[in-house]
């Protein structure tokens, strides 16, 4: 059951924040217009991103058009691709604040662990070390309840996902090690 949630919410914050990555990206808090060049005649086009009317808007309108037609078995097939996700980086907007964050995720292996830090090595050979503070949920297999970082030993199958642009820390690490 927490491998669905954990997918789940991934799932929800990877769509949610699909939109502003290119934002965030820009070092802007303001959307500015894009600049697509066309590979036919090498000439630059803008692009209106305050209407939507870009390719990718386009496609994504697409997208979310079929899986609502799909139901469940488009949501299902989704859940399904990101089960093969190794890491990613996406970036939402902070409704209260208006600021952008950028958010990680890594599935791999832990390869050193301490009460500050963890590191983890997915099968692509990516490493990314997160910061572990008090704030950092840990969910084990082993314990439904009250999971800490020290019952994460190196070796151990995870995923962690966090925030943070330089320095990641941790928000969520979620050890499947049965």
């Amino acid at each position: 059951m927490w491998k669905k949630i954990a997918v789940a919410g991934a799932t929800a914050a990877i769509i949610g924040g699909a939109g502003t990555a290119a934002l965030a990206a820009s070092g802007t808090s303001t959307p500015a217009p894009s600049t697509l060049t066309s590979a036919s005649s090498g000439t630059a086009n803008t692009a209106s991103t305050a209407s939507g009317n870009t390719a990718g808007g386009k496609a994504a309108r697409g997208n979310a058009a079929k899986a609502a037609k799909l139901g469940k078995r488009g949501r299902a097939e989704g859940i399904a691709r990101l089960r093969n996700v190794l890491h990613a980086t996406w970036v939402t907007e902070d409704k209260s604040s208006k600021t952008f964050v950028t958010h990680d995720a890594i599935r791999g292996q832990v390869t050193a662990v301490s009460a500050t830090s963890i590191t983890v090595k997915a099968s692509d050979n990516v490493t990314q070390t997160y910061v572990v503070n008090a704030a950092t949920k840990v969910h084990t297999h082993a314990k439904k309840t009250g999971a800490a970082i020290t019952d994460v030993k190196s070796g151990d199958p995870v995923l962690v996902a966090g925030t943070g642009t330089g320095t990641l820390t941790a928000t969520q690490v979620v050890d499947s090690k049965k």
